[in-house]
This record gives C-alpha cells, structure tokens and sequence, in this order.
C-alpha cells in the first residue's frame, strides 16, 4: 500500500530544493507542449542572461537533474519511490535578476516502498518511472525544440548523479550506496533511459584528474554564456581560444571526438 512523505521523509530531501509546497510555479507536463516550452525557454534565457534558447535549455536541464537527485536519494538510502510523472512535479518559475534555483514540489506525496523482495527488480521499476518516462521525453524535446545535445543534456544529469553517490553519500551507513552506484554506471541498461540500446549514463563517469581530484566533463554546458568563467571541468578550458571552443559552439571539438 502506498504511503505519504511525512516531515522525517522531506527533511533530508529538503537539501535538494523539494519543498512541501513552492512559490509561483509551472507544472512540469506543460513542457512538453512546444508553443509553452518555447516561451518559457525564452522568458529564461532573457531573465538569466543567455544569449540562446540552447543554452537556457541546457541550464534548464541542470537545475532539474535535482529531480534525479531527489529521486535516488529516496531510492538509496530509504528504499523508497516516488511519483515522479511530469504532471505530478511543480517547479518554481524564473524571476528576473535572481538566480534561478528554484524548488520542487510533488502534487501526489505518495511513495511506493520496496516490499523487501527482488530489490533489482525494483530497483529497475525506479530508473524506468525517473529516466525512461520522466527525464527522456523532455531531453528528446529539448533536443529538436532548441537544437540542443543530447549528449549535453545527459551529462548535466550525470555529474549530479555522481555527485550525489561520490560526495553526498561518501560517508552514508546505508547498505545500497555502493551497489546502487554500480548498478548506475556499470549495469543499467539502456532501455531503462528510454529508446537506448546502451546507458546513456555510463559513458560520462571516468577517472578524476590528479591533482585536481575533478572529473573533465565530455561536453561543455555553456554555463560560462552567462558571463561565468569556465568551469574547471570543462573540456573546452583546455581547448578554447580567446574564451571560443575553436570548432565553434554547435558542438565543439570535445563533443566531437567523444561522438
């Protein structure tokens, strides 16, 4: 039978913007309706500062890797599931002149708890309601709505991802962070992504970089279009020429030579 998230549930999630209830939101199903998608990337792209729907699309796909997060963070160290089909998530509009970090609520609080038998299994039923019905549809939109990659929009998923089992859970007591992280990265099958024959996480996570202890990023995010820095996990702060990937800024030469 399914439960409700009480305030010992939302307390640790609250970390990762999911609030009871939010301020001024939007619905996240609407994004998938193009003329709404499109006003919206616009209304973004002129409230933070970038220059292209693409590259608000990209930040758009960063902010909402905190679904993920929220979700196997839930998964991992509560054994629980939570509804996450897109007309159930509320998410915070953009402001202008404010940095967009906006917070998450669940119109359904309801969680499906593991019922302590074939924890595989459930685990796939997890990654198949985030990835394959939640994440997927909207990256595949963003793709042909903004000419934006895939690729890109992927590994905004991923290093959140990572951060999360590599940083936040290090030191957790739970039993599942280490199985559940290898299952990530090593197991998951394509088709619990969407229409993938092969992981779409997977690729992404290598060694980090010594001394640094970071992990260089396949594609670039465009976060520095916003008049940031590059990110010291960009490929391009090794290939840039004059702040410009030399290949140009479609898909640069990291993206390129990974294809």
């Amino acid at each position: 039978m399914d439960k409700i998230l009480v305030e010992d549930d939302l307390k640790p999630l609250q970390k990762y913007r999911l609030r009871p209830v939010t301020g001024k939101s939007f619905n996240i199903g609407s994004l998938m309706e193009k003329d709404f998608s499109v006003e919206f990337m616009k209304n973004l792209a002129f409230s933070i500062g970038a220059p292209a729907e693409r590259t608000a699309a990209s930040i758009f796909i960063k902010r909402y890797a905190f679904i993920a997060v929220i979700s196997l963070f839930a998964m991992t160290t509560a054994n629980k599931k939570l509804n996450l089909s897109l007309d159930n998530i509320e998410m915070e509009e953009v402001e202008s002149g404010k940095d967009w970090l906006p917070m998450i609520s669940l119109k359904d609080t309801s969680v499906c708890e593991w019922n302590g038998k074939d924890r595989d299994d459930w685990r796939k039923s997890v990654y198949r309601d985030l990835f394959a019905n939640n994440i997927y549809p909207i990256i595949e939109h963003f793709e042909k709505t903004f000419k934006v990659s895939k690729l890109i929009l992927w590994e905004n998923i991923a290093v959140y991802l990572f951060w999360l089992y590599e940083t936040e859970l290090k030191d957790s007591d739970s039993p599942n962070v280490q199985s559940d992280f290898h299952f990530l990265v090593t197991e998951a099958e394509g088709n619990l992504f969407g229409r993938y024959n092969l992981n779409p996480i997977q690729k992404y996570y290598s060694e980090k970089n010594c001394p640094d202890e970071v992990r260089i990023r396949k594609t670039c995010c465009y976060t520095y279009q916003l008049g940031a820095k590059r990110c010291k996990t960009c490929p391009c702060t090794y290939i840039a020429n004059n702040g410009v990937c030399h290949n140009g800024e479609n898909i640069c030469g990291a993206i390129q030579s990974f294809t």
